[in-house]
């Protein structure tokens, strides 16, 4: 797409906004921190009133807060090219208001220049376009409600949006300080067999935990999940271990040998099982039987007890001893508002619901108060011969691989404004044989690795979470220490990374990257990597 299409550029004397007193002015960072975009830094009076959100919220928030979601990524590839032309750019796009009303505006966006000539900033104006009233003869009641409801769609998926990518990143801190503690507990505990088994326990039930806190970023990046043909054995193995364990629920299995296959993604596949199981033994407090059975079915075109339609399935069946679902509560179980659980919000079953039929299957629910409650889910079987993926060893906690001696006695720069997160990389690196000093910001970094170099023991390497409260991001501390010292050695962390990308923040100038929550083998080798380029 050329950029007259996703911005398109203009001279500064042929501004088509309107007054610039009537406009909202915001300022956005020059790089996209977060997987919605750049966040904003100044919003004036005006940008609240059109949409709706007070400053407090705009600022800090990223820029996909308030522009259209689906033409975001354009804008986002076209600000290096924006910030090399002298003249603004301009484009009509819809301003997401507060309730998922959308506003036509006009955007125009242009650089601000720092001291160095580089962009710091782009400053973007919102002026309100006049929409021609509708003929009341040519629309209907029906089509505006529609429209309506489209537009709350789209902003409850855009706000899920939003809330997904800061609880992934946010989840994924906390996952580092489980990591590592975990990690370290284990490798001090090896000649206490039983506890080192509870310890490998935890490991697998952090591995589940990376899963989701994956899935919630490539949901909000609009990544395809990954498809493969496998088997539902590991996975139905898994979920019975994991969500019975010390809950007082007994689980049966019952898996038909012969048991197909099925295509798709196995971890979303994972997640839903993982819901009805947790589910299951919620509804039996007091401890009970699981039943967990795997099997295939075949439907022809004759019509069925479960209105399924024709084809091969392998049906999984989870059933409790519960307390039951009422009759006229279980119409409505899948339903994305509705929830019975006092703190519930209603996405666990709708998402498993979305799942399941997202690969081509159908997902159905029996129950009597006071028996149980039994789910069905019926996936298409995958086409006879396919070959079948093995599954991926789910421990979170690996033994280390790197058959080179990792080099020791670095000074390290922890550079981590969650304190739960730094002490336990502190003990990680403590643990490996270095010697780490902790900065909550990024102006005490700075100002650690500046008095540093004069002293008898200078920082060898700065690890740089990229997230970091105040004024200075990932990127502006990298930029101030190269004017310190152009051989500093930065390695960048996030829970906003994930393990590919891993390129596109090297060219920035990174000596190396971990994505978070990183494993103590992983750090050792880009610690030692880094320290011998």
């Amino acid at each position: 797409m050329s950029l007259a299409t996703a911005a398109s550029p203009a001279k500064h004397h042929a501004s088509p906004s309107s007054n610039l007193k009537q406009a909202g002015i915001i300022v956005i960072e020059a790089r996209a921190t977060t997987p919605l975009g750049p966040k904003i830094v100044f919003a004036n009076e005006e940008t609240s009133r059109l949409s709706g959100y007070q400053l407090s919220s705009l600022i800090g928030s990223p820029l996909g807060l308030i522009y259209d979601h689906k033409d975001l990524s354009r804008l986002i590839e076209k600000l290096p090219l924006i910030a090399s032309t002298p003249d603004y750019c301009w484009m009509e796009r819809n301003l997401v208001c507060n309730g998922g009303r959308r506003l036509p505006v006009r955007w125009t966006i242009r650089p601000t220049q720092s001291k160095e000539g580089n962009s710091g900033h782009f400053t973007l104006t919102i002026s309100p376009i006049q929409i021609e009233p509708v003929d009341p003869a040519t629309s209907t009641t029906e089509t505006a409600d529609i429209s309506v409801d489209t537009h709350i769609e789209e902003s409850r998926s855009e706000s899920l949006a939003l809330a997904a990518g800061g609880v992934a990143h946010d989840f994924k801190n906390a996952l580092q300080s489980i990591k590592t503690n975990l990690e370290l507990a284990q490798r001090a505990s090896r000649s206490l067999g039983t506890l080192d088994e509870y310890l490998a326990d935890a490991a697998i039930a952090l591995g589940d935990a990376e899963t989701l806190a994956h899935q919630m970023l490539a949901f909000t990046k609009g990544e395809e999940p990954s498809r493969c043909v496998f088997s539902l054995l590991d996975s139905v193995k898994r979920v019975s271990h994991l969500c019975t364990a010390g809950s007082g629920v007994r689980c049966r299995m019952r898996i038909d040998p012969g048991a197909r296959p099925v295509e798709g993604d196995p971890n979303q596949i994972y997640q839903v099982l993982h819901n009805l199981v947790i589910n299951a033994c919620q509804a039996m407090p007091n401890g009970g039987t699981l039943d967990l059975s795997v099997a295939n079915i075949d439907f022809d075109r004759s019509p069925n007890q479960f209105s399924v339609k024709e084809g091969r399935y392998t049906i999984i069946s989870v059933r409790d001893r519960g307390c039951g679902i009422p009759r006229e509560v279980l119409p409505r179980i899948f339903d994305r508002t509705f929830t019975t659980k006092a703190n519930g919000n209603g996405f666990g079953l709708a998402s498993c619901r979305a799942i399941v039929e997202k690969h081509g299957g159908t997902i159905k629910a029996a129950s009597k108060p006071g028996v149980g409650t039994e789910f069905l889910v019926f996936l298409p079987s995958a086409p006879e011969g396919s070959e079948v993926a093995v599954p991926a060893e789910k421990s979170a906690i690996a033994e280390p691989v790197s058959k080179s001696k990792p080099v020791e006695n670095l000074r390290v720069l922890v550079v981590e404004d969650q304190q739960g997160v730094a002490k336990a990389t502190c003990r990680m690196l403590e643990f490996l044989g270095h010697r780490p000093v902790v900065a909550e910001t990024g102006e005490e970094a700075i100002r650690t690795y500046l008095h540093s170099l004069n002293a008898e023991d200078p920082i060898d390497i700065v690890l740089l979470d990229m997230t970091l409260p105040g004024g200075l991001d990932g990127h502006d501390v990298l930029t101030e220490l190269r004017k310190i010292d152009p051989r500093v050695i930065v390695i960048a962390t996030s829970g906003y990374f994930e393990e590919g990308p891993a390129e596109a923040i090297a060219d920035s100038g990174f000596d190396g990257i971990l994505a978070k929550p990183y494993a103590m083998d992983s750090l050792a080798i880009t610690l030692s990597q880094a320290a011998a380029s």
